[in-house]
């Protein structure tokens, strides 16, 4: 279990695992004293094996209330040591006074011989036998108890005034589990060692109960992981910056066919997020029903589960022709509220105007603008859509909704990058695409459109990448693109910036498992991963082994929502080389020097599918 621990690179605990080494190693001390005592019951080494899980325990309490501490203050910096030097300051007392039950344990257990009483015996249970134990004086078995209610209560009060930093559900729910845990073991080695005072033995079932509960432990250190807040950010969906918050965008669409996949993309991330969402809707509620199932949602399990919600948009105005304005985002706020309440994980609205829009049409813009739609926290996310009609003579009112809220028009650019090479944009979705590029090809404007059209059409880009490449310095400021970035400048997997992870350039289990754990983060939404590139990878790894990589990488993007782009420097490496990766792929675009566009392969297999 310590070994795994050790390995686990993408924990979001992973910056603390040197805290969970130290109380699972400790947890040795406590089996290793009923060795002695079954084995070699001298009073010397019994004597000292009791000290020895007396500091452990210490060790135990301590290094987990460091961790929660050093959890609260992030991102302050939280030492033992700073909180030793410093004793009295506010922000320290509470921790330092933490630490007095597990000092004097070790304090009493050291300096009082009569604290501890190697000749017992005890009534072993399992066995009907006696055998030789060891009793505590009740003043030992106090400041034990006093630990305990410490250990317990300290890190619980502590975990429930946690900032912002930890309000991920997964992560807090990870964090009860192990405290819970760890309390029941401490609870549960007190009341054994307890038993032995009065000659009864069951330290053998708390041991094993012990292991099970570790075991849990881990599971909980295992399962949230750093790209779930990486990655579980809301997509952004055009170029304006304030995009990437996800909060508030207006979506224009030239047809109600149009319209659907972008709102089912959004319902769908929604209710796979345990949000909660509500779609106001400008036709009759089986019309809506049936254009959601129809791209893909699961409209009866989710309106079961009250996770989906069809309401008429009359219903959010309170009558027809948008009348009551304060009304609707009135009803919005409640929403906020009352899904709090019902613990999910965010709310998302949908709001279908259609071609209606009222007059005067500044203070309608107004009223779309109005920053009480959404909340500080992000919790509430709103898509306000419109169909092109409704400002086809109001092209100014349009501009000024452009500047004050951001417009994706997805009449503009939800073709941009497959119509470059000649190809629809259901054509590309779901393909394995290998670009063979030139360093002198300006192949980066081939990637930026790509980047371009996948926001448009409501789906993620995740790439890899190092920062001396050129695509690094093109896509940086790509708004709400994923970037995880190869470099040596670290062992396992470290969060730069809201949109940047540091990964291990050398390691490419490491790299295979952050894919992974993308796609199973993006599960059901469709999403565009780029590597940058192969070549770098043969350099490094060897033909046969960048092989192997891309191969296995490929396979994780199996499913056709994932659009897989490889990138290779195919001037470098002979046709051979070349070759043996072109074999893997569906679709091969190169791009060479002075070309405007680039070249497509296997279009006319890609086009018979």
């Amino acid at each position: 279990m310590v070994l795994f621990i050790i390995r686990e690179p993408l924990s979001y605990f992973r910056p603390y695992k040197s805290y969970f080494v130290a109380i699972y190693v400790s947890f040795f001390a406590f089996p290793i004293s009923q060795l002695v005592l079954v084995y070699d019951p001298d009073e010397f080494l019994i004597r000292l094996s009791a000290q020895g899980f007396a500091a452990a325990a210490a060790i135990v309490a301590t290094s987990w209330g460091l961790l929660v501490t050093k959890l609260y203050f992030y991102p302050e910096k939280f030492s033992l040591r700073v909180a030793l030097a410093d004793p009295l300051r506010r922000k320290h007392i509470v921790f330092v006074s933490y630490l007095i039950p597990m000092v004097s344990l070790v304090a009493l257990a050291l300096i009082d011989r009569s604290s501890i009483d190697p000749g017992r015996q005890a009534f072993y249970v399992l066995d009907n036998n006696n055998y030789p134990a060891i009793g505590f004086s009740t003043l030992l078995l106090s400041i034990a108890a006093a630990l305990i209610v410490a250990f317990t209560l300290y890190p619980f009060v502590t975990l429930s005034r946690l900032r912002s930093e930890l309000k991920d559900r997964e992560v807090r729910n990870a964090l009860r589990i192990i405290s819970l845990c760890l309390a029941c073991i401490s609870v549960l080695l007190l009341v054994s060692y307890s038993l032995e005072n009065f000659g009864y033995n069951i330290l053998a079932l708390a041991h094993l109960a012990t292991v099970i509960l570790l075991i849990v432990v881990v599971n909980a250190f295992k399962k949230p992981t750093f790209l779930r807040a990486f990655l579980g950010l809301v997509p952004t969906l055009g170029r304006n910056p304030a995009v990437m918050r996800g909060d508030q965008i207006v979506l224009i669409y030239g047809s109600d066919d149009a319209k659907i996949t972008p709102i089912a993309r959004f319902v769908n991330e929604g209710v796979n997020q345990q949000n909660r969402v509500l779609y106001f809707h400008s036709n009759n509620e089986a019309e809506a029903r049936e254009e959601l199932s129809r791209d893909g949602v699961d409209v009866k399990h989710n309106l079961t589960k009250g996770n989906l919600r069809l309401p008429s948009i009359d219903s959010l105005y309170q009558g027809q022709n948008l009348l009551d304005e304060e009304a609707a985002i009135g009803q919005c706020e409640e929403l906020a509220s009352e899904t709090r309440t019902l613990g999910k994980n965010g709310l998302r609205i949908v709001i279908d105007y259609g071609d209606n829009i009222k007059r005067p049409y500044q203070k309608f813009v107004n009223h779309i603008a109005d920053p009480r739609w959404s909340t500080p926290d992000h919790y509430v996310q709103v898509m306000m859509t419109f169909a092109t009609r409704a400002f086809e003579n109001e092209k100014a009112t349009l501009s000024i909704l452009k500047s004050k809220v951001p417009v994706i028009d997805l009449t503009e650019s939800t073709d941009l990058f497959s119509r470059t090479v000649g190809l629809s944009h259901d054509e590309i979705a779901g393909k394995k695409i290998l670009l063979e590029y030139d360093p002198l090809s300006g192949y980066e404007k081939i990637l930026r459109t790509l980047a371009t059209e996948a926001t448009s059409n409501f789906e993620r880009v995740i790439l890899f990448t190092r920062k001396d490449s050129p695509i690094h310095s093109a896509m940086e400021d790509e708004p709400g693109l994923k970037m995880f970035v190869l470099t040596s400048r670290v062992s396992y997997p470290k969060m730069e910036s809201e949109n940047v992870v540091l990964i291990p350039a050398f390691d490419s289990s490491l790299i295979l498992d952050s894919m992974n754990k993308t796609i199973e983060a993006y599960t059901a939404t469709p999403f565009t991963i780029i590597f940058d590139n192969i070549s770098h990878q043969i350099f490094t790894l060897g033909t046969e082994r960048a092989h192997s990589f891309v191969r296995q990488g490929l396979e994780l993007m199996a499913s056709n929502r994932i659009t897989g782009v490889f990138l290779l420097n195919y001037p470098s490496h002979d046709p051979k080389t070349v070759s043996m990766f072109e074999s893997l792929f569906d679709l091969e675009l190169v791009s060479r020097p002075g070309a405007r566009i680039p070249e497509v392969r296997k279009k006319l297999s890609l086009a018979a599918r």
